[in-house]
C-alpha cells in the first residue's frame, strides 16, 4: 500500500506529517516547498492520533448547499478517536508561512464524528440570515428540541395574577395547566388547540430534556404568531415581539398587530448557554391585541441548526496544499491535491484511511464508502443533432468523450439516469416530441454531468416553449405538496427555452418550486403555478436571454410561471392579470413584465403559461438601480430587508391626522404619492376584488426611499366571476368604493388604511379625482385597455385551443370569457367616474331621533335634559329617592346658540353635570353646572370645536365616561369621526377615515376597550375599537370591524355578553346605495353558516364566530317592526344587558339577554303607559338597581317607565310634585 501511495503521490496528493527533530514541522514544510517536495510517510496521522483531514471538494457544482444556498467548496474533518474533541485552538491554512490563517471555533466533534468547513472565504461562524427565514431556509434543524405540534401545558383566564407569578421558571408548578398540542389559537380554523373567541393571552410551557451537550450552539426558535409573544428559556426572556415589558400574565395584550401565515425564526445562539443538562423549560406567552380580534395564532418549534463554519480563504481549483494545525502549532494533517473535476472529491476511504483517492460520489459529513478512483474521471456528453424542432423520423445520437471506459445511459421520463437505466447503443429515431436525460457511468457510479435535451418533433406550438425535465418524483413533490414553502420545497430541474421557430436559446439547470396561494390546491391534473430559481448550484446563476420581450434588464435569476389560477380554463380568460399589469405600467408605474409560453414538463404539455418576473430585491435592483431594498408582500411577509420601516409607516398612518398639510407632507416623504394613487385607481377601476388584503407587493430603497406598490395576481379584475358566485352581480354595476369602504376589502391591511387616511386630506381628495380623470382619458380609456386585451388574446388563441382540447373543455367558454372582459373594458371607465364622483361628494346626515338625555349622579338623582318645541333646553331633576322632580330651564348666556339635534349628557364624581350638543352652525358646545351652583345659576359654556380648533360637526355627539374622564365622539363636516377627551386638559384625535359614517356615531366602553358604533355610508354596521391600555399609553390606534351580511338602518349599538362582542342593528328592507361586494363563497361552505331568512325592519344581533362569517340572530321577530333606534342599558351589579326600542305601534319593548337567549317584554303594555313618538333613553340606577326608560309620547309629554320588580310609569310633565323654574 505504501508503495502504491508513493507512486501516485505526484498525481494525487498527500498526506499526514508529524513533529520532527531539529527544525519544526512548519519550517521543514516551508523549506521543502522552497526546494524539493516533501513526501511524508503514508498512513501517519497526528502524533496523538487526533483529528485529520478526511475529504476535500474543491469544485462543488451540484453538491451540498451551504447555509446561504450556495455551492461553496468544502473540506471535512474527522475525529477517529474514542472521545469527543473540541476544535478550539485548531487552525487551517493553505500557506505554511501563515499557520494561523483561519482558526476554528470551539465546536465539538463527537467520537468517530465528522465536521464540515465551507471554503467560501466568508470567514463566518454564525448563521446566515437566510437560515433564519423559513420562506427561504436552506437548512433544517440538526437537532429538534421541541417538535412542531408537540403537546404543551397551557393556561387561559384573566384576573388571576397570583397563580401565574414565576410561570416561566423551570421549577414552576404547572399542574393546573391544561395540555394540548400546538398551534394554539382561534378564528383561522387551522389550530390544533382551539382557544375561546376573544382570548387575549395564553401562557404555555414545554419541558424537554438534554442528555448530552449539543453539537452546535445555533439555537433557533421558530414561531408563527398573531399578534405577539414573549419567550423565556429556563426563566430568562430570549425573544419577544409586540409584548409588554416585564413578565406577561393573563391580562396582557399585544401592543401591535401581526398577521400569522409564515413562521419566523429567531436566533437564540446568544442564549444557548442557558440550556442545562437534564430538565429545561421553554415558556411562551401568546398575545392578542384585544378581545374583539377576529383571530389568534401561536405555533412553535425549537431546535438547533448545524454548526456553520466558513473559512476565510477558498480552495484553489487548480490544486494546492491544505494543512490542519494543532493547538500546539504542530501539523495534525496535510494534503496536497491537483486540479479537481466538478463534484468529484478527494478523500480517504473509511476502510483504509491511509489511502487517498477520488470519489465520484462525495459524502460530506459521513464516512467515504464508495469506490475509489486513482485520478479524476473526465467525461462529457453531447447530442447530435442539437435539440430543436424537427420533422418526424429524425435520428438522435448521444456522443461521449471520456478519460476512462464509460457507458452511456439515458432516460425519457425526466428521471436522472442511474446505472440501471437504459444503455445507449445506437441512434434513436423519433416520431413525436421527446426528451432525453443522459450521463456516463463507470460501473455503478455516474462520471459525467447529466445532460438534458428536448426534441420538438412533428407539430409544435405557435408560442415559444419552455421545456422542463426533472425526476418525476421530484415533480410530484413540488406539484402536490401544497403547504411546502422555502428552499426545502425546491427540487432540481433542467430548463430549455425554444423560440416559436423551434430554436433552443436557453439550456440550464435550475430549481423548481410551487408558487401561489389558493392555486396550490388540486391534484396532478390541476394546472398550477411554479417558480424557477437559477443558481450556480444547478447551472448558470442567471439567464442572459430576453425571455420576456420588452423588459430591459440584463438577465434573470428567477421567473414565475403563472397558471393564472382563478382565470385559467375552463372558467377564465387567462389574460386578466397580464392586462392589468400592462395598464398599470402605462400609468407610469413599475410592473412585472410577462410573456406567453407553452410549458412542457417531462415532454408533457401543461398548457399556456404567463412567464413573468419575480418581484423581489433583485427585481427592484434591476429596474431601479443597485442598492438594498425592503420588499414586502401579501401577509406582510418580508422578502428582503427589515420590517421596521413598514411598521413605522403603519404606526404613522394610525396615529396621524392627514387633514393637516404638514402631516401629509411628512407622508409624501415616506410614500410615493403619485405611484400609490395610480395603484389604487387601477385596482378600483378594473375591480380587482381579491385585493387589497391579498395579492400585493410593496418596496422601498433603504434607508429612506419612498414606498411604491405593485399590481400582482389581479385575476379577479376585469369583470371576473368566481364559480362560487353563481349569478351574483359582479361587474361594472359593482361600486369599488363600497367594496373598499364597507365590503370585502375590510381589514387592517396597510394599503386600505393608507388610502382611507389619505383621502381625509382635502387637497389629496382633489388630486385623486384629478388623477382619475387623467387616467380615464389615457391608460384607462377603453381603447387602451382593449389594445392590451386584443394583443394578448391573439397571442394565446391558437395554443389555448390545443389546451382546451387536451383537457376536454369547450373552447366556447374561453371566447365567452374574452367577450366579458371586452365588455367590461368598454363600460368600466364611465362607471368608475360615476362612482368616484358620488363617493367624494357624499356627506353624512344627522339622525332625526327625538331622544332625551338621561343621567344619574353619585347620589342617585336622575336628570332628564330635553329640548322644547321652541328649541329651549330644560332639565328635569329628581330627588335622591325619586319622589319629587324639578323642571328647570337651563340658563345660558344669550350668545350661546341653541342645539340643532340630539343631546348627550354626563355626570362626574364631583356631581358636576355636563351637556354636549351640536349647535346650529355645527360647532360642538358643552354646558356644565357644578353641584354647588344654585339650580337657577347660569351654566358654564364652552365651544369645544373652537377651543380645540377642530372641524365643525355634521352629526350629533356621543359621550362615555371612563375613570371620571369624558370621551366624546362626533362626525365632522367631511364625514370624518373625531374623538375629544379630557384628562386634565382637552385633547383630540381623528378616528380612522374608514369606513365613512352615514350618520351619528355612538361611543361606549368596556373594561378592556373603547368602542364607536355606526352605520357606514353604504349601510353596513361598523365598530371602531381602541384598547384602553393603548389609550392610557397615549396611543390612538383604532381598528374597526364591519358586519356586512345585512343592510342596516338607523344606529347600531355594541356590547359585550357571554364572552362575545355583539352588534345590534335594525335590518333595512334593502341596501340604500349599492351592496358592497363581499366574497362569501368560503363562508358558505363552512359548517354552521346560514343565510339570514328573518324579517326585515327588525333588530338583529351579529357577533364574531371566529370563522369566516358572523353569526346572526333576530331579536323580537314576533313583535311589531322597529320604528326607531334602540338604546342599551347595563346593570353592572347583575352583569346584565337590556335592549329597549320603540315598535311600530309606539310601544317601548325590552329584550333581555339571558344565557344566550333573548327574553322579550312590553313595558308600555305592562305599565299601561301611552305610546311613544320618540326613542327611549335608559339607565340602571347604580344605587338601587332600578331600571328606568324616559321617552316622549304622542302628546309631547315626557314619560318614565320604571322596573322595580314590576313595570310602572309616570308622566314627568304632569306629576303633582313638579316645581317649575325652582319656584
Amino acid at each position: 500500500m505504501k508503495h502504491l501511495l508513493l507512486t501516485t503521490i505526484a498525481a494525487v496528493l498527500l498526506v499526514a506529517g508529524t513533529a520532527g527533530h531539529g527544525a519544526g514541522p512548519l519550517e521543514q514544510l516551508a523549506q521543502a516547498e522552497g526546494g524539493d517536495s516533501v513526501r511524508p510517510e503514508s498512513g501517519v496521522a497526528s502524533a496523538n492520533g487526533g483529528l485529520r483531514l478526511n475529504e476535500i471538494l474543491a469544485s462543488n457544482r451540484a453538491g451540498r448547499l451551504d447555509d446561504e444556498g450556495q455551492t461553496s467548496d468544502w473540506i471535512e474533518i474527522h475525529n477517529p478517536g474514542t472521545a469527543p474533541v473540541r476544535l478550539g485552538g485548531y487552525r487551517l491554512t493553505n500557506d505554511p508561512n501563515v499557520p494561523d490563517k483561519w482558526a476554528f471555533p470551539n465546536n465539538r466533534i463527537p467520537a468517530g464524528g465528522y465536521h464540515l468547513v465551507w471554503m467560501s472565504g466568508l470567514d463566518r461562524v454564525s448563521l446566515a440570515p437566510q437560515a433564519l427565514r423559513t420562506s427561504a431556509a436552506t437548512i433544517p434543524f440538526e437537532t429538534t428540541l421541541i417538535e412542531p405540534g408537540a403537546d404543551w401545558r397551557y393556561l387561559l383566564g384573566s384576573g388571576n395574577r397570583q397563580s401565574t407569578i414565576g410561570w416561566t421558571a423551570v421549577g414552576f408548578d404547572d399542574s393546573a395547566f391544561a395540555v394540548g398540542p400546538a398551534g394554539f389559537g382561534y378564528g383561522d380554523e387551522d389550530d390544533a388547540t382551539e382557544l375561546p373567541f376573544g382570548t387575549t393571552a395564553v401562557l404555555i410551557r414545554r419541558e424537554f430534556t438534554l442528555k448530552e451537550p449539543l453539537m452546535s450552539e445555533s439555537l433557533v426558535l421558530q414561531l408563527d404568531y398573531d399578534d405577539g409573544f414573549a419567550a423565556y428559556l429556563n426563566g430568562t426572556r430570549v425573544a419577544a415581539v409586540n409584548a409588554p415589558a416585564g413578565e406577561p400574565n393573563l391580562d396582557s395584550v399585544a401592543r401591535d398587530s401581526h398577521e400569522a401565515g409564515f413562521a419566523e425564526r429567531f436566533d437564540l445562539s446568544a442564549h444557548a448557554r442557558l440550556l442545562r443538562h437534564g430538565k429545561n423549560v421553554l415558556a411562551v406567552a401568546g398575545l392578542n391585541t384585544h378581545r374583539e380580534s377576529s383571530d389568534m395564532t401561536l405555533r412553535i418549534a425549537l431546535g438547533v441548526l448545524p454548526a456553520v463554519c466558513h473559512a476565510n480563504f477558498r480552495l484553489k481549483k487548480e490544486g494546492g496544499t491544505l494543512l490542519l494545525i494543532e493547538p500546539d502549532g504542530s501539523i495534525s494533517d496535510r494534503v496536497e491535491y491537483q486540479r479537481q473535476e466538478a463534484d468529484q472529491s478527494l478523500g480517504r476511504p473509511a476502510s483504509s484511511p491511509a489511502d487517498w483517492g477520488y470519489f465520484l460520489t462525495p459524502t460530506p459529513g459521513a464516512a467515504n464508502a464508495g469506490p475509489q478512483q486513482p485520478k479524476p474521471v473526465k467525461s462529457h456528453i453531447s447530442f447530435d443533432p442539437l435539440p430543436s424542432a424537427y420533422d418526424s423520423g429524425v435520428e438522435v445520437r448521444i456522443n461521449q468523450k471520456s478519460s476512462a471506459a464509460v457507458d452511456i445511459r439515458f432516460t425519457n421520463d425526466g428521471s436522472e439516469p442511474v446505472a440501471s437505466s437504459e444503455l445507449y447503443q445506437e441512434p434513436i429515431q423519433l416520431a413525436d416530441r421527446s426528451m432525453f436525460r443522459a450521463a456516463t457511468f463507470v460501473g455503478k457510479e455516474r462520471a459525467s454531468s447529466i445532460v438534458s435535451a428536448t426534441y420538438l418533433v412533428g407539430s409544435r406550438p405557435v408560442l415559444p416553449v419552455l421545456s422542463i425535465s426533472m425526476n418525476p418524483a421530484d415533480f410530484l413533490d413540488v406539484h402536490l405538496q401544497s403547504n411546502a414553502t422555502g428552499h426545502d420545497s425546491e427540487r432540481p430541474a433542467f430548463l430549455e427555452l425554444f423560440t416559436s421557430a423551434g430554436d433552443r436559446t436557453v439550456a440550464t439547470g435550475f430549481g423548481l418550486r410551487l408558487h401561489g396561494g389558493a392555486g396550490r390546491r388540486g391534484d396532478l391534473k390541476t394546472k398550477k403555478s411554479y417558480r424557477t430559481y437559477f443558481r450556480k448550484a444547478y447551472g448558470e446563476g442567471r439567464v442572459d436571454y430576453p425571455i420576456i420581450p420588452g423588459v430591459e434588464i440584463e438577465g434573470y435569476d428567477k421567473l414565475v410561471l403563472r397558471a393564472n389560477s382563478n382565470d385559467r380554463a375552463p372558467q377564465g380568460a387567462n389574460i386578466r392579470d397580464q392586462v392589468i399589469r400592462d395598464v398599470h405600467s402605462d400609468m407610469g408605474a413599475l410592473a412585472a413584465g410577462g410573456s406567453w409560453y407553452v410549458l412542457l414538463i417531462n415532454s408533457t404539455s401543461r398548457g399556456v403559461y404567463n412567464v413573468t418576473e419575480r418581484i423581489d430585491e433583485e427585481f427592484f435592483a434591476s429596474h431601479l438601480g443597485p442598492g438594498e431594498y425592503d420588499v414586502i408582500k401579501t401577509g406582510e411577509t418580508m422578502l428582503s430587508g427589515s420590517k421596521e420601516g413598514w411598521n413605522d409607516l403603519r404606526q404613522f398612518i394610525r396615529s396621524t391626522d392627514f387633514s393637516d398639510e404638514a402631516n401629509f407632507e411628512q407622508l409624501s416623504q415616506r410614500v410615493d404619492i403619485e405611484d400609490f394613487t395610480s395603484y389604487i385607481i387601477v385596482n378600483l377601476c378594473l375591480q380587482n376584488f381579491d385585493w387589497p388584503s391579498n395579492n400585493w407587493y410593496a418596496a422601498r430603497q433603504v434607508p429612506d426611499g419612498k414606498w411604491i406598490f405593485l399590481c400582482w395576481d389581479s385575476e379577479w379584475g376585469l369583470g371576473y366571476r368566481h364559480p362560487g358566485l353563481g349569478d351574483a352581480p359582479y361587474g361594472t354595476d359593482v361600486d369599488p368604493y363600497a367594496f373598499m369602504d364597507s365590503g370585502g376589502a375590510s381589514g387592517n391591511g396597510l394599503i386600505r388604511l393608507l388610502f382611507l387616511a389619505m383621502i381625509d386630506n382635502p387637497g389629496y381628495c382633489n388630486y385623486y379625482q384629478q388623477q382619475v380623470r387623467k387616467h380615464l382619458s389615457g391608460p384607462l380609456a377603453p381603447q387602451n385597455i382593449m389594445r392590451h386585451i386584443n394583443r394578448h388574446r391573439d397571442a394565446i388563441e391558437s395554443d389555448i385551443d390545443l389546451e382546451y382540447q387536451a383537457r376536454g373543455y369547450d373552447k366556447q367558454r374561453w371566447y365567452q370569457q374574452i367577450k366579458e372582459v371586452e365588455l367590461f373594458a368598454q363600460q368600466c371607465p364611465k362607471f368608475f367616474q360615476k362612482y368616484t364622483d358620488e363617493y367624494f361628494s357624499f356627506r353624512c346626515s344627522p339622525s332625526a331621533d327625538d331622544r332625551v338625555a338621561l343621567i344619574e349622579d353619585a347620589d342617585g338623582r336622575r336628570y332628564v335634559i330635553y329640548r322644547t318645541a321652541k328649541g329651549q333646553l330644560r332639565e328635569l331633576s329628581s330627588s335622591a329617592d325619586g319622589s319629587t322632580w324639578n323642571n328647570t330651564a337651563i340658563r345660558v348666556p344669550g350668545t350661546v346658540p341653541p342645539p340643532a339635534g340630539q343631546l348627550s349628557a354626563y355626570a362626574l364624581a364631583s356631581g358636576k353635570r355636563h351637556v354636549i350638543y351640536r349647535g346650529t352652525s355645527g360647532h360642538l358646545h358643552e354646558l356644565s353646572l357644578s353641584a354647588k351652583d344654585p339650580a337657577n345659576s347660569h351654566w358654564h359654556h364652552t365651544n369645544l370645536t373652537s377651543l380645540l380648533a377642530q372641524p365643525i360637526a355634521r352629526c350629533d355627539p356621543s359621550v362615555t365616561v371612563v375613570d371620571n374622564a369624558p370621551h366624546i365622539v362626533y362626525v365632522d363636516h367631511t364625514s370624518r369621526a373625531r374623538e375629544l377627551w379630557f384628562d386634565g386638559e382637552w385633547r383630540h384625535h381623528p378616528l380612522p377615515f374608514a369606513p365613512r359614517p352615514a350618520s351619528n356615531v355612538v361611543i361606549s366602553s368596556t373594561p378592556a376597550a373603547f368602542h364607536v358604533s355606526y352605520r357606514t355610508m353604504f349601510g353596513v354596521p361598523c365598530e371602531q375599537t381602541l384598547s384602553r391600555e393603548a389609550a392610557a399609553n397615549g396611543q390612538r390606534n383604532w381598528s374597526h370591524r364591519i358586519f356586512h351580511r345585512l343592510p342596516a338602518q338607523g344606529q347600531p349599538l355594541g356590547f359585550n355578553a357571554d364572552g362575545k362582542r355583539r352588534i345590534v342593528f335594525r335590518v333595512a328592507e334593502k341596501w340604500f346605495v349599492r351592496e358592497p361586494f363581499v366574497f362569501r363563497w368560503h363562508a358558505r361552505r363552512q359548517p354552521g353558516y346560514r343565510e339570514y331568512e328573518g324579517p326585515r325592519n327588525r333588530l338583529v344581533q351579529a357577533w364574531n364566530t371566529g370563522k369566516r362569517y358572523h353569526g346572526l340572530e333576530t331579536i323580537g321577530a314576533s313583535l311589531p317592526p322597529v320604528a326607531g333606534n334602540p338604546c342599551l342599558v347595563y346593570d353592572a351589579r347583575g352583569n346584565q344587558h337590556y335592549l329597549a326600542y320603540r315598535g311600530g305601534e309606539g310601544h317601548i319593548h325590552e329584550a333581555t339577554l339571558n344565557e344566550g337567549y333573548w327574553q322579550l317584554t312590553n313595558p308600555t303594555a305592562l305599565a299601561g303607559a301611552p305610546p311613544a313618538t320618540g326613542d327611549p333613553s335608559g339607565l340602571v340606577s347604580t344605587l338601587t338597581g332600578l331600571r328606568y326608560y324616559v321617552y316622549r309620547c304622542r302628546e309631547g309629554d315626557l314619560h318614565e317607565l320604571c322596573f322595580d320588580g314590576s313595570w310602572s310609569h309616570r308622566n314627568l310633565s304632569a306629576v303633582k310634585e313638579l316645581k317649575a323654574d325652582g319656584k
